[in-house]
């Protein structure tokens, strides 16, 4: 039986649609990169507290994004299902944003003082982030699961991911090209800087490029939405879905390690490298750009050889890499220069490929019940690369911070160091190799979806008809 035709959402769609990706890819590594960095250093919290209040910031996930995934689906209005969560959650993101990246500004300073706080302590830096990650499920959670509606057919479907992904890569960029002009042009260095100048960039492009989107992208009216169900009944029915549940156990590995990696990068070039800020963040800058000129290449092999098998090819390939990180240090900046390269040409197979076998994987669970529960598996899949990211944090830091790394101390023992080198690259790595033999045999293959897409559209027809 042939794959139903279903007219293209067309590029200028696409791209409207992936630009939104953007700004909250801005916001995205720098959480990672700096925030650590800032509040350890130059506000004096301990890295062990740090780590921990941002793992524990995302334990509201559980609670928000089933929420909102799962109202979504239910959703019906003229505005769409997934549009009128996306504007609530702007003002939102905003301001938290604002206040976590740059809590010395007068406007900070006076909202948390009329709030009652005084400071930029503990309790400021877990409630700041837990209202940001907030807005970012308003935003983001329908925003994917929008993207995953947009199409059915498992090629279109990578294209619609790897455009939001680019977009998303071309935020990443940004986010470090910021701080280098601001360091190069205006001699404004270090993490505070940085992260102010991407907060003033992030207030503008937010809303500027998500209102043409929602504005002159049509949501996929769906014929049946999912059957109310309780939360507990709509995890059981995400676990029984085999394929869905090996993806969940995958994302776990890899975010994990890439999140270990991220908190760690900046206290590895400047204690174990010996290196500058400036020269930091060229460092990512290489990593982000070779990640970005290797999507098509990826996306290539995905055709050829599936998505499951290119995801296990970039895991192999960025393992590789990491295993050379622990003998770098002092006068090996060129070196280090052409692993993160090499390193970086892996993440972009990581990133966008899993998040369209997600939606494949959605097609499985509306062949067997009928109804379109795409809210309820991409919060599943939000909590678990919040959970992913909160435990690579925390494992991270603590673990960092355990074995006698201390990012304030002029200078750290040899055994400290290696440590953190290890934390940083070899760890994960060996976390991501766990997700390979989950991946190589995965059922979901380009023939079998088409199929369900077949079934699904069929049947689809034959109530339309007698409706």
């Amino acid at each position: 039986m042939s794959e139903p035709k279903r007219k293209s959402i067309g590029m200028v769609r696409m791209a409207l649609y992936g630009l939104v990706n953007l700004p909250t890819s801005i916001v995205g590594l720098p959480i990672a990169l700096y925030i650590p960095a800032f509040y350890s250093q130059s506000l004096g919290l301990s890295l062990a507290a740090v780590g921990s209040l941002i793992a524990l910031s995302r334990l509201s996930d559980v609670v928000t994004d089933p929420l909102i995934g799962v109202t979504s689906d239910r959703l019906r209005n003229r505005f769409g299902r997934r549009k009128p969560w996306m504007i609530m959650g702007m003002p939102l993101k905003i301001l938290a944003l604002w206040m976590l990246f740059v809590p010395s500004s007068d406007f900070a300073v006076q909202l948390w003082a009329a709030m009652g706080g005084e400071g930029a302590n503990n309790l400021y830096l877990f409630v700041w982030i837990s209202f940001l990650y907030l807005g970012f499920t308003l935003v983001d959670l329908p925003y994917r699961a929008w993207g995953a509606e947009l199409s059915i057919d498992y090629d279109e479907r990578s294209r619609v991911t790897g455009w939001r992904e680019a977009f998303g890569y071309g935020g990443t960029l940004l986010s470090l090209i910021i701080p280098l002009i601001l360091a190069v042009v205006y001699n404004l260095t270090g993490p505070a800087n940085a992260l102010l100048g991407i907060a003033l960039v992030v207030v503008i492009l937010l809303p500027a490029l998500t209102l043409p989107a929602l504005v002159w992208v049509k949501e996929i009216t769906v014929r049946k939405v999912a059957t109310p169900v309780s939360w507990r009944r709509g995890l059981s029915i995400v676990w029984a879905n085999g394929p869905y549940r090996r993806l969940v156990f995958c994302l776990v590995f890899l975010v994990t390690g890439v999140s270990m990696t991220a908190s760690l990068s900046f206290f590895f070039v400047a204690s174990v490298m010996g290196e500058s800020f400036e020269r930091y963040t060229i460092f990512i800058l290489a990593y982000y750009v070779s990640s970005a000129l290797a999507i098509p290449i990826w996306f290539w092999i995905s055709k050829r050889f599936g998505k499951h098998r290119t995801v296990v090819l970039g895991v192999a390939w960025l393992s590789l890499w990491s295993a050379f990180i622990p003998l770098m240090g002092p006068g090996h900046y060129w070196v280090f220069f052409a692993i993160m390269m090499l390193k970086g040409s892996a993440v972009g197979a990581l990133v966008f490929l899993p998040a369209s076998m997600a939606a494949d994987v959605i097609d499985l669970d509306t062949l067997r019940t009928g109804e379109q529960r795409t809210g309820l598996y991409f919060s599943l899949w939000g909590m678990v690369n919040k959970g992913g990211v909160a435990l690579g944090v925390f494992l991270s830091t603590n673990l960092a911070a355990w074995y006698g790394f201390n990012p304030s101390a002029e200078e750290n023992t040899e055994a400290a160091k290696f440590a953190l080198a290890c934390l940083y690259s070899v760890i994960p790595a060996f976390l991501a190799c766990l997700s390979l033999p989950l991946l190589w045999n995965y059922p979901l293959t380009k023939k079998r979806q088409q199929r369900m897409r077949s079934h699904i559209e069929s049947r689809d027809s034959r109530r339309q008809r007698k409706a």
